[in-house]
Parts: structure tokens; sequence; C-alpha cells
């Protein structure tokens, strides 16, 4: 086992994109899954202060923050490490600086204008849904925070770097401070009204991307200049750069579907029924935070890798690790929900533990799927951006149609259905795409 295990560490040592790699997603599995244990912890508080109804209103002003950060603030992030990427590797210091410069320019016009959209459609959009006072009041709290949500350059910045670290260190101190603060407000008040809470998630929300923004800032300070970023000039392919982050950010905002609009779907039933959903994605969560990591992790590795005509070898690589997480996780998701009814019911109490069997089916669904999370990134990062777009159009159609049936037919175990029939869409699409793409690349 000694030997096993050194041999291992030798590997890692010896090949510096495993070493990068796993160094990163060290870094980044400690952040996320550190955040989203003490997030979980967070909701567990709230459901005990405002009830499950109240955590439900909490959910959807939340959900419609995230729809229209989604839809109108830019995610450039993507954009900058991929560009940015191929200017480091021809050593072009003036073009990365101007893809940052850039970045930086879409991310703070789309936060400012995704924030006054947000906030006065508010009323509209609550009177057609026939929204209560606290709904909508909860809403343009949110609405608040997208202003400060310029934060995709700064991510991309620390990930460029390698600086995943400090990435992880905002990741749990903005959790942290959540914790505080409701501390704070329950020592002093003794008690926790819906729009308190939504407050509390706004402020440490703002506090956490304003401590990202800082460090990002510091790296750029001492290894650029900060002057000398903000004297640069657009770099040649800037039409290049627009036209893929617009494609990317298109294809976040055709994926809304899977990720926020669940919750209104439900949310037909009862808003209790939301609370539920809320708790099992949150609880889900912790398995992304143990895989999403690589995602983060590998893209900019996956960016250098194409830029240096090693697509193949990238590929072989998102194979390696789907066989991994198939091997480990699937096991692991399987016991967790399998005994989820006994610990669902001492945590949350019987109302969640009722529903025990759409956790267990939707863990073991989202862990097959997180099994080709760096399919995505290498898909980004050979430029298939439009077909990423059109691919996840399509299968978040068939995920709308699918889950408001079938919600109808078997509750909120409908949503896992539409959600397994969408990321099959996805992951079988891209794949053929990726293998046509190979086998024109070998031929040329």
């Amino acid at each position: 086992m000694k030997n096993k295990i050194k041999k291992i560490v030798h590997k890692l040592n010896s090949n510096s994109f495993w070493k990068n790699l796993f160094k990163n997603s060290f870094y980044a599995i400690l952040g996320e899954g550190g955040a989203s244990v003490i997030n979980l912890f967070v909701v567990v508080l709230l459901i005990r202060m405002i009830g499950s109804e109240g955590y439900g209103i909490l959910t959807l002003a939340q959900s419609y923050m995230f729809i229209i950060d989604g839809i109108i603030n830019m995610q450039c992030w993507r954009g900058v490490i991929k560009f940015g990427e191929e200017a480091e590797v021809a050593n072009d210091l003036e073009s990365k600086m101007g893809y940052i410069k850039l970045g930086t320019i879409l991310d703070i016009s789309t936060a400012i204008l995704g924030a006054i959209l947000s906030f006065f459609c508010t009323n509209l959009i609550g009177h057609i849904f026939n929204w209560s006072s606290v709904l909508i009041q909860a809403t343009q709290i949110f609405s608040l925070v997208i202003v400060f949500h310029f934060s995709g350059t700064p991510t991309a910045i620390l990930r460029m770097e390698d600086k995943f670290n400090l990435v992880a260190i905002q990741k749990v101190i903005s959790s942290i401070l959540k914790v505080l603060a409701i501390g704070i407000i329950l020592l002093f008040y003794g008690k926790i009204s819906v729009l308190l809470g939504v407050i509390i998630y706004v402020i440490t929300d703002i506090i956490g991307h304003l401590i990202l923004i800082g460090m990002a800032l510091f790296v750029v300070h001492k290894k650029m200049g900060i002057m000398s970023v903000i004297k640069s000039k657009f770099p040649k392919k800037t039409k290049e750069f627009i036209k893929f982050t617009v494609w990317t950010t298109l294809s976040d905002v055709v994926d809304i579907p899977v990720a926020y609009l669940d919750v209104f779907i439900v949310s037909s039933i009862s808003l209790s029924m939301v609370s539920v959903l809320k708790v099992f994605k949150q609880i889900i969560s912790i398995v992304s935070k143990l895989t999403t990591p690589v995602y983060q992790a590998i893209y900019p590795q996956f960016s250098k890798l194409v830029a240096q005509s090693q697509s193949k070898q990238a590929y072989g690589i998102v194979l390696k690790i789907r066989n991994v997480i198939l091997k480990f996780f699937v096991p692991v998701s399987m016991l967790v929900g399998l005994t989820s009814y006994w610990w669902l019911k001492f945590i949350f109490g019987i109302d969640y533990a009722l529903y025990w069997y759409v956790l267990c089916v939707y863990l073991i669904a989202h862990t097959v799927a997180l099994s080709y999370t760096t399919i995505h990134p290498y898909f980004a990062s050979i430029g298939k951006v439009l077909q990423s777009f059109i691919i996840c159009a399509i299968a978040n159609i068939v995920y709308l149609a699918f889950a408001y049936c079938l919600t109808k037919w078997i509750g909120i175990l409908g949503l896992v259905f539409a959600y397994v029939i969408q990321f099959t869409i996805v992951i079988c699409s891209e794949k053929v795409i990726i293998e046509k793409y190979l086998k024109k690349e070998a031929k040329s």
C-alpha cells in the first residue's frame, strides 16, 4: 500500500499537469466543500428560525436574482482564461492585460445593467405571478447584490495565476460571515424575520465579492501593475473574445431552467415543497463541490494544452477523470441516498424525510452527470461555444417540457427524471462533436 501511494505521489510530482491539477483542485475542494457545509448549516438554522415557507420565500427571491443576473450579466471569466492563456503561451503580456481590461469593462457594465433591470422589473413580475408583498420586497433587496457581481474577471485572474487557495479562502470567509451575522442577530434580537434573512444573504454576498476583487487586484498589482492594465490597448482578437463571451454567456442563460426555474415549477405545489427541493439541492451541492473544483482547476490547463495543439491528450484526461468519479463517487452516493430517511428526519424533520427516495435518485443521477464534469471545460477550450449554446438550448427546452408535465404527474420526483433526460442529451451531443473534431484534427 505504501509503495502504491509513493508511486502516485511520484507521478504527481513528475507530471506538471497532474501536479497543478491536484494542487488547485485540492484548494478548490477545501473552499467549495467547506463553504457548502457551512451554508447547509445556515439553511438548517434559517429553516428553524423562519420556517419552511419563510425559507421558500427567500429561495424564490434569490433564484429570481440569479436568473436576472445570469441573463444580463456577462460571464467573462472563460474568455479571459482561454484568450489569456493563449497570450501567455505566445509570451504576449500586452494582449493578456488587454483581455483583463476588456473582461473587467464588460463585467462592470453588465452588472450595473442587471441590477437596474432586476430591481425595476420586480413589481411587474410579482404582479404577473401574484407574489406576496414580502416576496416582492425580498426580490428587490436581492437585486441590489447584482451590482457587485462583476467578479468574473477577478476570478479568472486568480485561476490563471494558480491562486486557487485565495479563491478557497474567500468562499469560506463569505460563508462564515453568514453564520456570524445570524449569531449576532439572534444574540441581540432573539429572532430572525424573512427579510432580515435576505439582508444577511445580501450583505455577506457583497462582502465576499469585494474580498475576491481585492485579492485579484493585489495579484495584478504584483505581477503586471494595475496602471499597466488600465493603460493597455484592446487586443487584436477583441471581436473573437466578445463573440466567445457572448456564446458562453448564452449557454449559461439557456441552462437557467435546470439551475433555477425548478423552484418556480415546484412552487405551484407549495412553498414548503420549494424548501424541500432547496434543501435537497443544497445537500447535493456538497457532492458537486467535490467535483466542480476539478472543472475550475482544469479549464486553464485545457486551454493551455489546446493552444499547444494537444487536444487529444486533453480529451484522454476527461475520460480518466470520468472513470475515477464513477468508480468512487457513485457507491458513496448510493449509500448516502439509501440511508437518507433516518438522517433527514434527525436533521430536518419528518416533512423532509418522507421524500428520501427523491434525494436518493437525485444523488445518484447527479453523480453520474458529474462524472463528465470536465467534458464541458474541454468543449469550451476547443472553441465549440456556439455548439454548446445550441445543445444546451435544445436540452433545456426538453427539460422544461418534461419537468412541467412530470411534476404534475409524480410530484418533485418528476424534476429529477427531467434532469436525467437533460444531462444525457448534453453529454451525448458533446461527445459526438468532440470525436468528430479529434478525427478531423488527426487528419490535418
